[in-house]
């Protein structure tokens, strides 16, 4: 094990790759050894007072969740690669340990009243699991056709009542126990839409292409919105690269998104585009702070000398100074994402 982190530390400190690198990303880690219920029984009391001391609740109006007071611990911090799921602060400091192993799974999403974890499992199902490691439940079946990067994605709705999830190039709603199951968008002649995140005003974004493509997007995918009732899809972007991953902000009225490797902001609209990172490249997967004046993403870094897994390192930047942070929290490929979840709480499903 040391050599192997000895290897890791090395490659993790490696200049950074082109963009060629990028095509990477699609050698992906399979296992899974999730096991969430061990200790459960053990840490439930102590989850249980965590929990109540602890609660996140919903800020009003701005479709995040936020802290009262920051929670400490309710299990003891993982400190072995693969660490899971951990609430870090903006710094990169944990905050919080989530019980079991999320090995092999993507799109970790905390619902808005902090007590539920929303995720995609390597067979591309839909799963929650409670906050203290217990009640896991399977919501979605078997015949999900998506795979590639940056294409399965939850988003629960601002009041936690439902779940949006992308299934065989569309995009679907469900409750947040899995009944009533229904699509939203209906593509046909070959497009398919991925990855959806939803806003406070009740809008859905996502990224459509013909084709799922290759890793960091087709060079015609291009991002759209729907609302979450259903209805007419709108495109905001037609600039023939990739577009892809949208992440709305705090108030709904702005989107960033991977757009050819940076990270970009446009009004709700589609108006306004411009570039927020002019010294980065390969900004996946970004997510809004809750105040709206920072942006999280994960960047490609290395890959483990083990299996050859993209290394991602998390990255803040202050959208006023264009001040990019890199901190010392590091998951694995682009499926594995932040989300800021309060002022002073990143969710990331962590590596090392």
């Amino acid at each position: 094990m040391h050599d192997l982190r000895e290897v890791f530390e090395m490659v993790t400190k490696q200049t950074e790759p082109d963009l060629d690198s990028w095509k990477k990303q699609e050698d992906r880690q399979r296992q899974r050894s999730r096991n969430r219920r061990i200790g459960a029984i053990a840490v439930a009391a102590a989850a249980a007072i965590a929990i109540g001391a602890f609660a996140l609740v919903s800020r009003p109006g701005s479709g995040t969740t936020s802290v009262t007071n920051p929670p400490a611990p309710s299990v003891p911090l993982v400190t072995t690669p693969p660490i899971g799921a951990q609430l870090v602060a903006p710094d990169g400091t944990p905050v919080r340990q989530f019980p079991g192993s999320f090995s092999g799974d993507e799109a970790l999403q905390l619902s808005p009243d902090g007590t539920t974890i929303a995720f995609f499992d390597d067979s591309f199902h839909v799963h929650t699991v409670r906050v203290d490691g217990t009640n896991e439940l399977t919501l979605t079946g078997a015949g999900n056709m998506n795979s590639g990067d940056a294409v399965n994605h939850t988003a629960w709705s601002p009041d936690g009542s439902q779940i949006a999830y992308p299934l065989s190039g569309d995009i679907y709603v469900m409750n947040a126990d899995g009944s009533n199951q229904h699509a939203i968008t209906h593509a046909t002649g070959g497009m398919g839409y991925y990855y959806p995140v939803w806003s406070v005003n009740g809008t859905i974004a996502m990224w459509g292409a013909p084709d799922a493509g290759p890793d960091g997007g087709p060079a015609d995918s291009e991002i759209y919105t729907v609302p979450a009732t259903g209805g007419d899809v709108k495109r905001l972007t037609h600039n023939g690269v990739s577009n892809i991953e949208p992440s709305w902000s705090p108030d709904g009225n702005r989107l960033a998104y991977w757009n050819e490797g940076a990270l970009w902001i446009m009004r709700a609209d589609g108006s306004g585009k411009h570039q927020v990172d002019a010294q980065e490249s390969g900004a996946w997967a970004p997510t809004w702070s809750p105040d709206g004046t920072q942006i999280a993403f994960i960047r490609y870094v290395g890959n483990l000398p083990i299996g050859g897994a993209p290394i991602m390192q998390l990255r803040t930047i202050d959208l006023a100074s264009a001040n990019v942070t890199k901190l010392h929290v590091h998951s694995l490929t682009d499926l594995n994402g932040p989300q800021w979840v309060s002022d002073g709480e990143i969710l990331i499903n962590r590596y090392n």
